[in-house]
């Protein structure tokens, strides 16, 4: 079990909504290539330490490995609230709505290291709560049922009864390093204006190049591990000049590729992995555009060659010279990790300081601070 699971957690999604105003069940409702409810599936999966759907179409989610429990009381949020209460064996949920486009794992946590001494903790700003993004105790199960039994549907209605622990939005996108970290959708304008803003484009992405011996992969998961623990989707490719195995003798996967197979892709519920051959190794722009439009952040190990902004790592022991300095002049270069001072025209980081390098990548690709 993962050490980032929330153990007593177990994550909620609601999609048993009418989707009326979108016209179509927003659950399935396709953004940047999935069904929109994947996006904050995904983010729960890798916080909870179990994820249940709660609504009254299983037959939609079959291809899902995941358990989907009917509306007790069908037609409300708080019914679906209360559904999932009664379903857990955790003493907590994280309760979703399934039209969140850019959910934060960061948010998720941040929110859970309240739950203790609290009924509830929700998300609140000047516009009011946002209660289907929240944890909520099991103790929340007796009043909720009795609300439900006497046609009482408002969740806000529950909260003066409960110890409830508001937590403001601005907060919440701000661990999440993401504004957008707490829109949903409910209409066709307004995934049409989110899918505006966003597209379906090539990730941004950052190189890592040095000459080998320098330390750049020591450097570069302890970067990954920074920038991921502040709530980003990390994406990364590794250059590899020679050939390479990824799967052994013996097994089935391995069978049908020596069989003949172009294209071989295995999947469980928690990953997948794809094999597929080519004649030449595609270009790097490419392999962003096909399987990394879901990262905010893309960083690979190599492409010295590729037109990809690039930080070189440098090591004093190991050249007096760099790769993008000198007899090459490569303008892609935005900044090196030394551990020696520099006097070169971009920032010189300090190599034995990931934090600093990690806070460069957040600004430059993440906040847009040039």
């Amino acid at each position: 079990m993962s050490n980032s699971w929330l153990d007593d957690v177990t994550g909620v999604i609601l999609v048993g909504g009418k989707s009326r105003r979108m016209g179509t069940d927003k659950a399935f409702l396709s953004f940047e290539g999935r069904p929109l409810f994947e996006k904050v599936l995904n983010v729960l999966q890798e916080t909870c330490t179990r994820v249940i759907l709660v609504g009254d179409r299983p037959e939609r989610f079959h291809e899902y490995p995941l358990p989907v429990w009917p509306d007790l009381y069908p037609g409300s949020a708080l019914g679906g609230l209360y559904t999932g209460l009664m379903r857990v064996e955790t003493p907590y949920i994280f309760a979703s709505s399934c039209d969140i486009p850019f959910p934060s794992a960061a948010a998720v946590r941040h929110l859970a290291s309240f739950r203790h001494g609290h009924d509830a903790v929700v998300p609140q700003d000047q516009d009011g709560f946002e209660p289907l993004f929240s944890i909520y105790s099991v103790s929340c199960r007796d009043l909720m049922g009795s609300f439900l039994k006497k046609g009482s549907l408002r969740i806000y209605d529950l909260f003066p009864a409960l110890n409830v622990k508001h937590i403001p939005t601005d907060e919440l996108t701000m661990i999440a390093g993401d504004k957008r970290a707490m829109i949903n959708v409910n209409t066709p304008e307004e995934i049409e204006m989110v899918s505006r803003k966003t597209g379906i484009q090539q990730p941004q992405a950052v190189s890592f190049v040095a000459k080998s011996g320098t330390g750049k992969t020591t450097l570069l998961e302890k970067v990954i591990a920074l920038l991921k623990g502040r709530g980003y989707r990390i994406g990364v490719i590794k250059h590899d000049a020679h050939r390479f195995e990824i799967d052994h003798p013996g097994k089935d996967s391995y069978r049908l590729t020596a069989a003949g197979a172009d294209t071989m892709l295995i999947s469980s519920p928690e990953k997948l992995a794809l094999v597929k051959k080519h004649a030449a190794s595609p270009p790097i722009e490419e392999i962003l555009s096909c399987y990394f439009t879901d990262m905010d952040i893309v960083l690979t190990e190599g492409f010295k060659m590729s037109g990809l902004p690039k930080i070189e790592v440098h090591r004093r022991e190991r050249s007096q010279t760099l790769l993008c300095r000198g007899e090459e002049d490569d303008p892609t270069l935005l900044a090196v990790a030394s551990d020696e001072p520099l006097n070169i025209d971009v920032p010189v980081l300090d190599l034995n300081d990931p934090v600093m390098v990690a806070d460069f990548i957040e600004a430059r690709f993440l906040h847009g601070v040039v």
